[in-house]
């Protein structure tokens, strides 16, 4: 909230951390051999992390990212792409590029497949708001569908054949 905690993730590469508005940055190996960060989310106070990787899982932190830990819980390796998080981290959703939706109630605890959408989609990015109530997602090529229960019911918001790339809300 007060853009003192930051985080970037680097494709094929690891993910770097600042606590002092990008005046310096640390590299964080903790999580092994490189990976394809695909992106990266934050809770209000920079505490909590949440982090995709491209044919990979999600990867959480709750010590502002000095330590991460692998979700497995989703299965075997998706194509994540986007990830958002509620301002205090317990609601979070994640987009898989030609599959679902994921969400989480519990900070990435357990996650659920959403299906209600239909077939898979080629989805590039997902947003929330600052309780994780209300969320956006936009498909390649596609629609920006919304959800006002977070991530329960989707519907179309916008719907015509542009090549969306990200979306973003106010909090």
């Amino acid at each position: 909230a007060d853009g003192t905690k930051m985080a970037a993730v680097v494709k094929n590469g690891n993910i770097w951390t600042s606590n002092n508005t990008g005046a310096t940055w640390t590299e964080v190996t903790s999580v092994g051999a490189t990976k394809e960060w695909s992106w990266i989310t934050s809770t209000a106070d920079g505490t909590k992390l949440a982090a995709t990787v491209h044919e990979g899982n999600i990867w959480t932190s709750n010590d502002s990212g000095a330590t991460w830990t692998e979700d497995t819980s989703v299965g075997a390796a998706k194509n994540f792409v986007g990830i958002t998080s509620s301002a205090d981290g317990t609601k979070l959703a994640a987009c898989e590029y030609n599959g679902d939706i994921w969400t989480s109630s519990d900070s990435g605890g357990n996650w659920t497949k959403d299906t209600s959408v239909g077939a898979q989609k080629k989805w590039m990015a997902i947003t929330s708001s600052t309780d994780g109530t209300k969320l956006a997602a936009n498909v390649e090529d596609g629609n920006i569908w919304t959800s006002t229960d977070s991530g329960a019911t989707w519907n179309v918001s916008l719907s015509g054949g542009r090549t969306w790339y990200d979306i973003t809300s106010s909090a």
